[in-house]
């Protein structure tokens, strides 16, 4: 039997998508989430946590949205003027082979998981803001902490290259492609979790997700979502293109096809079974 993690990221990245990734686990088909620490909408995130015992919660680790969880001067190589991560997926490639700017991502990734861990979250797996946890240094540090924090897994964000619904927007082909280089220096942690969600992401649809569920291979697979409202709320610290990314209207179209019967009908046509990462 395929075993299949409906998994949505960026839970804490505003009220509105907090409330969207819950109202997709009750009334939906959403089983996983993964909770990001940097953001003023964090705690309205773990004021919701407890009406989801039953989903799979996980660490959204972020290097360039947001506010330190550590003191800013012990990771000042992470900030930018404002004193907020710096946005750019380019200077975090290149300070990458700085030993001093990986000292100090080491300092903050341990701060988002105590954060997370002292708020209440019990911790199954692991992956990033933008999947800069793939860059190969800052990956080796991020295992380091997670193996230590005790989670099982960090996400291995790479796709298979053909089995999709169509080609997907340039901008995603060339995430699958940078990805896919950097997994040179892939580390194993736990079990082996197939993944799906760069090549669409931010535009899965009821068709491309009815096209994985009757063709992807057997095993465990992690589908990613990214449902939303489409609206933005009082948060006043995303960098614009995440703001411009939180207005989309694919948003609620990814929000709408979670809960909706056409898909629920699917999996059970596909005779798949919903799990969580922890869930053996």
């Amino acid at each position: 039997m395929r075993r299949i993690i409906i998994h949505a990221d960026d839970f804490g990245i505003s009220e509105g998508a907090n409330e969207t990734i819950i109202d997709c686990h009750l009334r939906g088909v959403l089983t996983s989430t993964s909770v990001l620490a940097t953001l003023p909408a964090f705690g309205h995130a773990v004021s919701l946590m407890a009406e989801a015992p039953d989903l799979d919660f996980g660490a959204h680790l972020s290097l360039n949205l947001g506010r330190p969880a550590a003191p800013p001067a012990a990771v000042s190589l992470l900030l930018d003027g404002n004193g907020m991560l710096r946005y750019s997926f380019a200077y975090h490639l290149y300070r990458s082979l700085d030993k001093a700017y990986l000292r100090q991502v080491g300092i903050e990734v341990e701060a988002q998981l105590t954060k997370l861990i002292d708020s209440g979250f019990e911790l199954s797996h692991a992956d990033s803001q933008q999947h800069v946890h793939m860059i190969p240094g800052i990956r080796d540090v991020i295992a380091d902490k997670i193996n230590q924090a005790g989670i099982p897994y960090l996400r291995h964000s790479v796709e298979p290259w053909s089995g999709h619904p169509g080609i997907g927007r340039p901008v995603n082909l060339l995430k699958c492609a940078t990805v896919a280089l950097f997994a040179a220096r892939r580390r194993h942690l736990g079990s082996t979790v197939g993944f799906i969600g760069l090549r669409h992401t931010g535009q899965m649809t009821a068709d491309r997700l009815a096209h994985y569920f009757a063709t992807l291979g057997p095993g465990k697979w992690e589908i990613a979502v990214h449902p939303g409202t489409g609206r933005l709320d009082r948060n006043t610290e995303i960098h614009r293109p995440i703001a411009n990314y939180l207005l989309l209207k694919e948003r609620r179209i990814e929000w709408d096809t979670l809960v909706s019967g056409r898909i629920r009908e699917c999996i059970d046509a596909n005779g798949i079974k919903l799990v969580g990462f922890s869930d053996a």
